[in-house]
């Protein structure tokens, strides 16, 4: 008999293996564990709890935290009660939570510590029409908080509430879920406005799980490691196959460790947004930049080969050089497998990436170490599955074959449709934008793409974000922007040259990298925006743009650049949760720069609106420097 839903499942494990180990959650340094059967309790208890706060069968709940395994109970608890759970980020402001909270109409939010409460205290007339609790898991200093303000409520409370009310735990037990029932609510990444709320059903996410179980199977001796955030469909696409699959869950201790507890841990699969891919990328190669000359020639020396080596693996060729073959397996013994261990990937056995395009530098980075990239392709509205690279067809301009039972075709207009159970229900209260996205069973996915000659999708851009010069040369924006953040010292870049004669681009540097390369070299500087404006840093961002121009088609080469005074951020609407460029708002903000870039100034006088994280208000005036590359 097939499983209806997710919590029947979880259950279910619960049963045959009860005292495996689901999770494991660091706390005070210390790595605590929690059973199967002690997840399953936790999740029962939470529901009946808040049936007895006044939550009925079909209500929705909100989270907003850090990855933790309070927020898969909550959310487990929510789908027990036939409601689903509506993730939102722990970074959002109060504008933001006050959208997502009243679009999902969710009666508790859940919320992890004195941060996120702050948050939800300042909105709470905007949201109380709604929302009958504050729920907190984590509530050090906030002791003075639940008398002052009676509908927070501390997380263990409710678990108490629902061991002690009978009639609670009696009406959680006979509460039917159905397989159609919506699970999850997740935002869209939003890049050109307001976010939709995706309706997730429970045979969505199961169809996932098993559709990625038949061509990238999971284990119980596998280890997980909760890196991306938990409101993103890639992260719960984890979540699913965890349960789905009986792998252990670990979550680091706080943001500020989770370098030292994915080390720790060192997961046997894992799945990276590229940006994460391309911090460790920038960061080792940042690292070995700077050391000792011996050290730096040997690490070059391996990095080189394995470059050669997974670049004769990626065209299709074989390495006959048995000394080549010997001297990378020496170097893989001596030195490239450290490297892996450092960064926490010495046991790696699957590591997905997905959400963005990735640069081919970067593919080919990873498997000089030893690590083969397999890039997933799909977006919130169809679960994050349509096509994967398989473990021995790997292409790193393409985003793999589409999964089983699942249907991909690119229509006349270039745009890539997709047809899956795994097709969400839809956008919740939205009506227009489904029958817009969703037509004859077909998802609209807005990417422009093609099918290579073995089968393989090879997805371009966003179609809106599809480039031409005057001339008619059509180029990929973001396929140029993965090839300049590929360099350690390059942060985000944003490029331009639509319906104009050349390409120019606009940079935020890596602060930190490019701050210990000018100390490494005795430059004094005192501000990120005196960092980018210094001559000597404005020479090697030119030389990392010299090297990117030597490997591209003399016309689509960069002509122009600017560095600058600060980091592209998503409280500043530049990017979305998910690092995404907002490309309308970007493009409006920055008009005068853009068309400076254009003309014959030297110099522009940049004054924009930033926003900073407790919501205040200032404006950045800065000269920046417009150089030839």
């Amino acid at each position: 008999m097939e499983t209806p839903n997710l919590t029947a499942v979880l259950q279910e494990r619960a049963s045959k293996t009860p005292g495996r180990v689901a999770m494991r959650h660091k706390r005070f340094g210390i790595w605590q564990i929690i059973t199967w059967k002690a997840l399953n309790d936790k999740l029962l208890s939470f529901a009946s709890g808040l049936v007895a706060l006044g939550m009925e069968p079909g209500n929705n709940l909100s989270v907003i935290g850090d990855n933790a395994p309070e927020w898969v109970v909550a959310e487990f608890a929510a789908m027990r009660l036939g409601g689903s759970c509506n993730g939102i980020y722990r970074e959002m402001q109060e504008e933001e939570v006050t959208y997502l909270v009243n679009s999902s109409e969710s009666r508790v939010v859940v919320a992890e510590d004195q941060e996120q409460v702050d948050k939800l205290v300042a909105i709470w007339d905007r949201i109380n029409r709604n929302v009958i609790k504050i729920v907190v898991w984590d509530d050090r200093g906030m002791s003075h908080y639940f008398s002052q303000y009676p509908y927070l409520i501390r997380m263990d409370d409710v678990f108490e509430l629902g061991k002690n009310e009978a009639q609670a735990v009696r009406l959680v037990q006979e509460i039917d879920v159905r397989p159609d029932t919506t699970a999850l609510m997740l935002p869209t990444s939003g890049t050109t406005g307001l976010p939709k709320l995706c309706m997730i059903s429970h045979s969505n996410l199961l169809f996932a799980a098993q559709a990625y179980q038949g061509v990238h199977p999971l284990y119980e001796w596998d280890e997980l490691f909760a890196l991306l955030p938990l409101a993103w469909v890639g992260e719960q696409l984890t979540v699913v196959r965890f349960v789905h699959t009986g792998a252990v869950y670990n979550f680091p201790e706080g943001k500020e460790s989770v370098e030292t507890d994915f080390r720790e841990i060192q997961p046997t699969v894992s799945i990276m947004s590229p940006r994460m891919l391309e911090d460790i990328c920038s960061d080792i190669r940042a690292r070995m930049n700077d050391a000792p000359f011996l050290k730096r020639r040997v690490y070059e020396f391996s990095l080189e080969l394995g470059m050669e080596w997974a670049d004769s693996l990626l065209e299709g060729k074989t390495v006959r050089s048995f000394f080549k073959k010997l001297f990378y397996s020496l170097c893989m013994f001596t030195t490239l497998r450290g490297l892996k261990q450092r960064v926490g990937l010495g046991r790696i056995r699957l590591a997905f990436t997905g959400g963005a395009a990735i640069g081919r530098e970067v593919f080919t980075f990873y498997m000089a170490i030893g690590i083969n990239l397999l890039q997933l392709y799909g977006m919130t509205e169809n679960c994050a599955t349509a096509t994967a690279h398989r473990s021995d067809d790997i292409r790193p301009e393409t985003v793999g074959k589409p999964l089983p039972q699942i249907e991909v075709r690119v229509g006349d207009d270039g745009m890539i449709y997709i047809k899956s159970p795994t097709n969400i229900k839809g956008y919740y209260k939205n009506a227009e934008n489904t029958a817009e996205t969703f037509q004859d069973g077909w998802l609209a996915t807005g990417d422009s793409g093609y099918f290579d000659e073995l089968g393989h999708l090879v997805v371009l851009d966003r179609q809106k974000d599809l480039m031409h010069l005057r001339d008619g040369t059509r180029f990929a924006p973001q396929e140029l922007e993965n090839r300049l953040k590929f360099s350690p010292y390059i942060r985000e870049a944003v490029v331009f040259g639509n319906h104009m004669d050349f390409i120019t681009t606009m940079i935020s540097i890596d602060a930190n990298n490019v701050a210990n390369w000018a100390n490494k070299r005795g430059i004094t500087y005192t501000t990120m925006m005196d960092l980018s404006q210094n001559q000597r840093v404005i020479e090697l961002i030119r030389g990392e743009l010299s090297k990117i121009n030597d490997r591209l088609p003399e016309k689509i080469r960069f002509h122009k650049f600017v560095l600058l005074p600060k980091e592209l951020h998503p409280d500043d609407e530049e990017l979305t949760r998910t690092r995404k460029l907002k490309r309308n708002i970007i493009d409006e903000r920055y008009k005068l720069l853009i068309e400076a870039l254009y003309g014959i100034e030297q110099t522009h006088d940049l004054n924009i609106t930033i926003k900073y994280m407790d919501g205040k208000i200032s404006q950045l005036k800065s000269q920046v420097r417009l150089e030839d590359v």
